[in-house]
């Protein structure tokens, strides 16, 4: 008899690791598919899935992944964290990082005093050059494994907002956007991106394809990739839309936000002056200073015959201000985390790779503007790769990228 209770233990311990195991692949691949769509589109790049660390709380269950983007016979990968809720499904997508032990440990009932008391003594940590804050939520909602919350992050002319989610056991946070593991992530982006914070070029309104740029006019590598981009959308016509997006990257670059506050005034103003204006901005921006960034914007006014009058009656007032920090804000939901990023219809492109981008905007056309259906792009192996972006926002938490 106990040998026959042990041989039935045993079957059904293994009957069971076995639909762990089945469980595990299938989120894996889910996760792949999702990463897939969620990263820069590069012709030919293989995914890995590492499987970083499960973990139970009082309301469920949690995964942590990372996904790595790579090309053969190239040392250039992108990758991206996300924790995985197992019951709603749900990923938090972006920079990942296991939290400090505390005494006593996170548990439910403490969690939110650790959200509003231990978390922003970790944030401080991760973010040493900015000041930020996180409260817990003041609307309750349905307790779940990954507790979605906000980050206020100081920019110097009010405060901008960074999703992040930590786990019910605080043991990880997340920082980035919750996004549904089994919708694709471009779709989901083009729901999200309002239209009222692009700065849209004139014309091209009927365009099958709306390009998003989130630049920052003191970037370097969004001066590189605007040479590249601008002539690939070009080559496309009236089937292409370009808009900008204000994401000054503030703890690396002093006078970025007044520029997109100029930028911005011109915008709303002169809405074909933008585009002057973002090229006269990266002529000059070797020499420029926040002392002398304003200058150069009355210098294009008056290289442009612009009314002073009328921009000064926007530039650094609140409503300007607001809108750009609403710009970060979209930025911040949408995952970036560093300039230039450029969104086809939602699919995140490589920027530096004109033949790359001219061709999958190309396929994008042919599928309807859909780049979930567009066809695959076949490139020279010398140009399939993007440059890796020279400037980033606030470094990522460590080990989990």
């Amino acid at each position: 008899m106990m040998k026959r209770l042990t041989i039935t233990a045993i079957a059904s311990a293994l009957l069971t690791a076995a639909a762990a195991h089945a469980q595990t692949t299938a989120e894996a691949a889910a996760v792949r598919r999702f990463a897939r769509a969620f990263l820069t589109y590069v012709p030919d790049s293989a995914y890995e899935v590492r499987f970083d660390h499960s973990g139970t709380t009082a309301y469920g269950a949690y995964q942590v992944y990372t996904v790595i983007r790579s090309v053969a016979d190239d040392k250039n990968t992108e990758q991206v964290a996300m924790v995985l809720d197992e019951t709603t499904r749900m990923v938090t997508a972006g920079l990942v990082a296991p939290l400090p032990a505390t005494d006593p440990p996170v548990t439910a009932e403490n969690l939110p005093r650790f959200v509003s008391g231990g978390l922003p003594q970790v944030l401080a940590q991760v973010f040493p050059a900015i000041k930020v804050r996180v409260r817990w939520p003041g609307t309750p909602a349905r307790p779940t494994a990954v507790v979605p919350l906000t980050i206020d992050v100081s920019t110097g002319y009010g405060w901008a907002h960074m999703p992040l989610g930590i786990t019910a056991d605080g043991k990880y946070m997340a920082l980035g956007s919750a996004w549904s593991l089994d919708r694709d992530p471009r779709e989901a982006r083009r729901e999200t991106i309002d239209p009222g914070l692009v700065q849209w070029d004139p014309g091209h309104q009927g365009a099958v394809v709306n390009v998003v740029e989130f630049s920052d006019y003191e970037c370097p590598a969004c001066k590189r990739g605007w040479g590249e981009m601008k002539p690939a959308m070009a080559q496309l016509g009236d089937k292409v839309h370009h808009g900008i997006v204000n994401f000054p990257l503030v703890t690396n670059h002093p006078w970025a936000f007044r520029a997109a506050v100029a930028g911005s005034c011109i915008a709303k103003a002169w809405p074909d002056k933008l585009l002057p204006f973002k090229e006269e901005m990266y002529r000059l921006q070797d020499s420029l200073t926040v002392a002398t960034v304003d200058d150069a914007a009355f210098g294009f006014l008056d290289q442009q015959t612009l009314d002073k009058a009328a921009f000064l009656g926007c530039y650094m007032k609140d409503p300007a201000i607001d809108r750009v920090l609403d710009q970060m804000n979209l930025g911040h939901r949408l995952g970036v985390l560093g300039t230039p990023a450029y969104y086809a219809n939602g699919e995140l492109l490589p920027f530096g790779q004109r033949a790359v981008v001219a061709a999958r905007l190309q396929a994008i056309i042919d599928a309807g503007g859909k780049p979930e259906n567009a066809a695959e792009v076949v490139v020279p192996r010398a140009t399939a790769t993007p440059a890796a972006p020279a400037t980033a926002a606030p470094p990522p938490p460590e080990p989990h990228r």
